[in-house]
């Protein structure tokens, strides 16, 4: 009955044969036609990724809560300290492993890749439930940055079943599914975590973390003649040709690669301290949670929206251009919630910020997915998650001393600071391509 109602549904059009439905395979190295599936794509890949995101967003946003009530960590600095190598594991691994497993889809299909990562997330965030010290959890979260690494799994796959024409808007929808799922997930997760304690949270997050897997598994089809397997050795030697970096492209690309990082950097560089400001200006660790769930949830819409307007307009106008007036107004906004004493205008202020960063990565991917060869897209895609991965690693490990030794409002103050480079660097780079 799902299968029916998906060939059938609407937003599919008539059903007709397995065969038709496929992509036309077009000769002479063209392109195939993927005019007639690309919405069916998109569909589970943003159902897969939204349950992907429940999971994530139902119990990491708490585990500062989780270090301080189980695990007894009181003191200020040293908790500073553990939220920065707790957070900072996971990413910081991942730059390792990203490009790897790009390599790897590009030669034996990304669906798989895809795969591999819901599996990794479940069993790392599964196992987190029964973490008795902070040392297991920051070693559960290098285990989690080995095996993960969803978004950039989805990213390659969705933009090599899309037509190019709409490769901005789908990249901008399968960045709103991230963020919906942030708000069903903080909102839950922060009632679990308040009433049924912080360990269930962690086990319903691998739940999720499995649908997604289900959902990808049997309703995705990845067509092979997609992927532009190149020819050569199998076995060990072809996983060897296959991890041989395109040096030539990477260098072309490496403007584009090192403002994503950038951006990610900037992004996160106050994520793993809002739950502290949050307990400061609430005043209680008890309701906190809450708050912190609520604040979440309306960042993820914040998220939703951004995605598919700023993903629509990226298909229309030039993408640097967004990317640079969305990180100056980020800065602005970022740079407000230094000076606030009230919750309200820290939920105003951060929907705000949110709503307005979220649109430079999505602009960053369509730029880079347009001056990549479809053929070495997962490698360069690895390699984009890898300096994504490198900021969001050193974002907090270079905010947990900013916190610790001058506070956490000057945490916002550096992230705006950085707003502003990335907006600097991202004209830059536009004058470098000739782009205006």
């Amino acid at each position: 009955m799902v299968r029916r109602f998906i060939r059938r549904g609407p937003l599919f059009g008539p059903e007709s044969p397995r065969s038709s439905a496929a992509p036309t395979v077009a000769l002479s190295g063209s392109q195939p036609d993927f005019s007639r599936t690309w919405k069916k794509h998109l569909c589970v890949i943003w159902i897969a990724q939204f349950m992907s995101a429940i999971g994530f967003s139902f119990g990491l946003p708490f585990i500062s809560y989780l270090m301080q009530e189980d695990m007894g960590i009181t003191d200020e600095k040293q908790l500073a300290y553990w939220i920065a190598a707790f957070s900072a594991a996971c990413p910081l691994t991942m730059m390792f492993f990203s490009p790897i497993w790009g390599a790897l889809g590009d030669r034996y299909g990304r669906k798989k890749m895809l795969l591999r990562s819901y599996v990794g997330g479940a069993v790392a965030i599964g196992l987190i439930s029964i973490a008795q010290d902070p040392v297991t959890l920051v070693i559960l979260r290098v285990i989690q940055g080995a095996f993960c690494g969803t978004m950039s799994a989805s990213q390659t796959l969705l933009s090599t079943q899309t037509p190019r024409e709409h490769t901005g808007f789908a990249l901008g929808a399968l960045n709103s599914a991230m963020f919906s799922g942030t708000i069903a997930g903080s909102f839950a997760g922060g009632y679990v975590a308040e009433y049924a304690g912080y360990r269930p949270a962690f086990l319903i997050s691998a739940v999720c973390m499995a649908l997604a897997f289900v959902a990808v598994y049997f309703f995705f089809r990845e067509y092979p003649h997609a992927r532009n397997t190149p020819p050569g050795p199998t076995g060990l030697r072809g996983v060897v040709r296959a991890l041989r970096p395109e040096t030539a492209q990477i260098a072309y690309l490496l403007p584009i690669l090192v403002i994503m990082g950038l951006v990610m950097f900037s992004r996160s560089f106050d994520n793993s301290f809002v739950p502290i400001f949050v307990q400061k200006l609430h005043g209680d660790i008890r309701g906190a949670s809450r708050i912190t769930g609520a604040l979440s949830g309306l960042c993820g819409l914040a998220g939703v929206v951004s995605g598919f307007l700023l993903g629509y307009l990226a298909d229309h106008y030039p993408p640097g251009r967004l990317a640079v007036i969305s990180a100056m107004l980020s800065a602005g906004f970022v740079c407000g919630i230094s000076c606030i004493h009230a919750i309200a205008m820290l939920f105003v202020l951060r929907f705000a910020m949110i709503f307005m960063s979220s649109g430079i990565d999505p602009a960053m991917q369509i730029w880079l997915a347009r001056k990549t060869d479809e053929s070495s897209r997962g490698q360069m895609f690895g390699w984009a998650s890898a300096m994504r991965c490198l900021g969001l690693g050193l974002a907090p490990l270079a905010g947990g001393p900013v916190a610790a030794h001058l506070g956490v409002r000057f945490v916002f103050v550096f992230s705006a600071a950085f707003f502003l480079l990335t907006a600097f660097l991202v004209r830059l780079t536009m004058l470098h391509y000739r782009e205006k």
